[in-house]
């Protein structure tokens, strides 16, 4: 029992012994004698000033050193920033260190911790003057005398904990975009001057938001301060990276590609040495790195489509050497793999005031195929089943900054294509191509669309003729690189356009949208570039022979019999030698021109039409195109032209991209009962405008003039302008009653309507009209008689003169006053006939004299007569007129 109470006092005396120094080292620490000790102590550790903005010390479960607020400061020549700043720091005590007199520490961890790496202008990292260095050197095996000197103020740090870190980057005063977040894992030193590196990371970039950067791993070992961290030997793993972050991470953009990367790489360094010797077998020479880098990229596809099995992947592998003070980095072995293709050769890259660089491709095999899963990967709409089989091998070298070519060689000998919808492969000839530093060339590849072997044999580009081709099609390219001219050639002859048309929506390049060609072409076409890549123009020309054009919206096909498209200068125009269309024949042309001063296009070409039709019949155009009152058809008609989609297309949207001037000549236009001969007309449509500023037509024997506004958004307005001029009244329609009337008309009428369909546009049908005639002759009816009279009197009716007006409301015409005069005979018309054939008129008749007193007396014996009734049952009354009172 005795035994039992000594042993709990004794433990009573040793607890209480640790909180009584627990409490005295907290209050002790806290005094400004211990805590300058115990921060020079930690700047010994860091090897850096140090700041503390709350310092404790514990004795459980271990000794142990707590830091609040921690910041080290950077070393001038590296600017003046922090070094490393951290949120808590605890840093473990050695007993050991203690007993023997010396205040060292252990394990050092980092809360949160924000470190800079800085590069000055001399090359030379922060870092390297922060680890201490190796054992080894003359100073450090030199023989003492005397006592020996006092501890040097160096790092003793054995290991050093990093949770939740940062690390940025600094060249000279410019700080990096890029930095790793989330860093974790320790830094620890395995024997004197080497260290020991195990991190993991998240790279970042400012102002782009990530979403799979993937982790970095960071293994391996380096020297300390005095040998510039060497030698080193360090690997990286990088995985589960989006394709898009890393372009992000790199450019700071995102270029629309979608997979994934993993990167593994291994860099070694060698011994710093003056004294610049043989090294040992594997090991690099002072001051040079050796490294292995391989990449994988992996399911890579366009940002917009759906991942496919055959997403391409790709491999590159390179090992070479690596010297920081030359600034050269040479890759010995460089290859490049694909599932079925591959190219290996070497690179080397010079840095500094005249950097340069070299590419050797020493072997090269690339098999269509894998180009052809690269296409589809980044281009919609490419047919399942096409496939390509063809193998094509080459070698170049490439040199300077950037990259120009030097030399290169390639050749095929050939494949086949297959194309769902077509009957065989589509063969694919022959291949050669090369080139210096002056030109690259690859000569006229044929391509037979039939699948037949013959003529895929290689032509010379100075005998190709398009005349020798038969359902084939010739391509060529060149590129000067010293006048920075290119050139690429396209001919073909085939005897069916579709069989064109069709290859190129297998490739995702829809042509055709909404509209179907058939029939012979021929063509003969070449792209020039002058300039920056990819700027440049077409010339040459498309012909077409027996050619059908069915286009959404028309109920029959037009018909090309001789027709063609002709580029010059980029600018395009097409030739209508004979075509059908509209129950009409058509010729003439369309041609894109300069866009005039001033002129809003809304970014569109400008074109300007000159065409000529025949007999041009409304009732054809209503067969050709159906309803006249169809509101859509004018969007399903233009969707087609310009490469839209009618149902998704508005109207308005497609006619605003019509930019388009000129002149349309009708022999003869027949619309329902009225026959116009010679008609002209010149307009523009523009800006979702239609303005036909003169046209002309004759009609009746006289000519009819008009000028013709439409405005088309946001509702349909029209405004037309119409001039008669000596229009025989005989030749009026209708054909029954052309007997009947003779003399001569002319007049003005102005009309405005809006809205879409034929009722909305009668609705909204106003206007007005004068009208002038001459030498009128109605036969069958004496009218002056009947209205004396007051019954209808057979004869014939004769005005030298009339005139009169009139105003279109309320879907009907009113007549304000028709005047006719014959000689000492005046008759006066006023009344309504409505668009439903409804009439309402009165017809009065005086002597000139008698006409000059109407207002003070009673006019005679004559009549009122009254018109009124459906046109096809007239009925006549007569009415007597009031006695007027000259107050009246």
């Amino acid at each position: 029992m005795k035994k039992i109470r000594k042993w709990r006092n004794l433990a009573l005396a040793v607890v209480a012994v640790v909180i009584a120094g627990q409490v005295g080292v907290s209050v002790l620490v806290h005094t400004r004698r211990v805590r300058g000790y115990l921060v020079a102590h930690v700047e010994r550790a860091f090897g850096r000033p140090v700041e503390v903005t709350q310092l404790n010390v514990g004795i459980l479960p271990r000794l142990r050193l707590d830091a609040e607020g921690v910041s080290v400061g950077e070393d001038p020549a590296f600017g003046y920033e922090y070094f490393l700043r951290a949120e808590h720091l605890t840093a473990s005590l050695r007993w050991t260190g203690l007993l023997r007199g010396h205040f060292e520490f252990g394990t050092l961890s980092l809360s949160r911790p924000s470190l800079i790496l800085v590069r000055n202008a001399q090359g030379r990292w922060n870092l390297e003057q922060w680890l201490p260095p190796a054992p080894g050197n003359a100073a450090a095996t030199a023989r003492v005398y005397g006592p020996p000197s006092p501890i040097a103020l160096v790092n003793r740090l054995k290991k050093i904990q990093i949770d939740d870190g940062r690390v940025d980057f600094k060249n000279v005063a410019d700080k990096a975009p890029f930095a790793f977040t989330g860093v974790s894992g320790s830094v620890e030193q395995v024997s004197p001057g080497r260290w020991e590196l195990r991190l993991e990371a998240q790279p970042w970039r400012s102002g782009v938001e990530l979403q799979s950067a993937g982790t970095m791993q960071v293994r391996g070992d380096l020297a300390g301060t005095s040998t510039r961290l060497q030698p080193a030997e360090i690997s990286v793993h990088w995985d589960r990276v989006s394709l898009a972050d890393l372009f992000r991470l790199l450019r700071g953009e995102d270029y629309g590609v979608r997979g994934e990367f993993t990167l593994d790489a291994t860099a070694k360094s060698g011994p710093v040495s003056r004294s610049a010797g043989r090294t040992s077998a594997g090991e690099p020479p002072a001051g040079e790195w050796s490294f292995s880098v391989q990449a994988r990229g992996s399911r890579i596809h366009r940002w917009d489509l759906a991942e496919r099995p055959d997403n391409p992947r790709v491999s590159a592998q390179l090992q070479g050497t690596w010297n920081p003070a030359a600034g050269t980095v040479r890759a010995e072995e460089l290859s490049v793999e694909g599932p079925k293709s591959n190219f290996r050769g070497t690179a080397s890259l010079l840095s500094g005031a005249t950097p340069g660089m070299e590419l050797r491709v020493d072997s090269a095999g690339i098999q269509a195929a894998d180009l052809l899963a690269w296409y589809r990967a980044f281009h919609p709409n490419v047919a399942e089943g096409v496939t390509v089989e063809q193998y094509f091998t080459g070698a170049a070298r490439l040199q300077g900054w950037p990259l120009h070519l030097v030399e290169a060689a390639f050749s095929s000998r050939g494949g086949a294509l297959k194309v769902p919808g077509f009957a065989g492969p589509i063969r694919i000839g022959p291949l050669e191509g090369g080139g210096d530093s002056r030109k690259l060339a690859i000569e006229q590849v044929r391509i037979a669309l039939d699948g037949k072997s013959r003529g895929v044999t290689p032509v010379s580009s100075k005998k190709r003729s398009v005349t020798d081709l038969r359902n084939a099609a010739d391509i060529g390219f060149m590129q000067n690189f010293e006048t920075r001219t290119g050139s690429l050639s396209v001919d073909w002859r085939v005897e069916k356009i579709e069989d064109l048309l069709k290859l190129a929506a297998a490739f995702g390049r829809q042509l055709n949208f909404g509209w179907e060609l058939t029939g012979a072409s021929s063509a003969a076409l070449q792209w020039e570039r002058k300039g920056p890549p990819l700027h440049g123009l077409w010339n040459g020309r498309i012909d077409f022979t027996g050619a059908e054009l069915q286009v959404a919206g028309l109920n029959q096909p037009l018909e090309f019999e001789d027709a063609g498209i002709e580029w010059k200068g980029g600018k395009r125009t097409v030739q209508i030698g004979a075509a059908t269309g509209f129950g009409a024949s058509w010729s003439g042309g369309i041609s894109e021109t300069g866009i005039a001063a001033g002129t809003e296009t809304n970014g569109q070409p400008n074109w300007k039409f000159q065409l000529h039709a025949g007999h041009l019949n409304a009732a054809e155009l209503d067969r050709w195109i159906g309803p006249r009152a169809r509101p859509n058809w004018l969007r399903r008609l233009l969707a087609p032209l310009f490469g839209g989609s009618a149902p998704n297309s508005a109207a308005s949207e497609l006619l605003r991209r019509v930019n388009a001037e000129g002149t349309l000549n009708v022999d003869e236009l027949t619309v329902e009962k009225l026959k116009l001969k010679n008609v002209q007309a010149e307009g523009t449509v523009r800006d979702l405008k239609v303005d036909v500023s003169h046209s002309e037509a004759q009609w009746a024997g006289g000519k009819v003039r008009a000028k013709i506004h439409a405005a088309f958004s946001p509702r349909p307005k029209y405004d037309v302008t119409t001039e008669l001029e000596a229009i025989d009244l005989a030749e009026l329609p209708p054909a029954e009653d052309a007997e009947r009337f003779s003399g001569a008309a002319s007049g003005i009428v102005h009309l405005t309507t809006g809205g879409v369909g034929r009722e909305e546009l009668l609705q909204m049908l106003t206007g007005k009209g004068e009208v002038r005639l001459k030498n009128v002759e109605f036969r069958g009816w004496d009218v002056n008689a009947s209205v004396a009279d007051g019954e209808a009197r057979t004869g014939t009716s004769r005005w030298t003169l009339g005139e009169g007006a009139f105003t279109l409301r309320d879907r009907g015409i009113t007549i304000d006053g028709l005047k006719l005069e014959s000689g000492t005979e005046e008759t006066i018309v006023k009344g309504t006939v409505s668009f439903a054939r409804e009439v309402h008129l009165t017809i009065e008749s005086a002597s000139a004299g008698r006409a000059e007193k109407r207002a003070a007396a009673v006019s005679g014996a004559a009549h009122v007569l009254t018109i009124s009734g459906p046109l096809d049952g007239l009925k006549v009354s007569v009415e007597k007129p009031a006695v007027r009172q000259p107050a009246d």
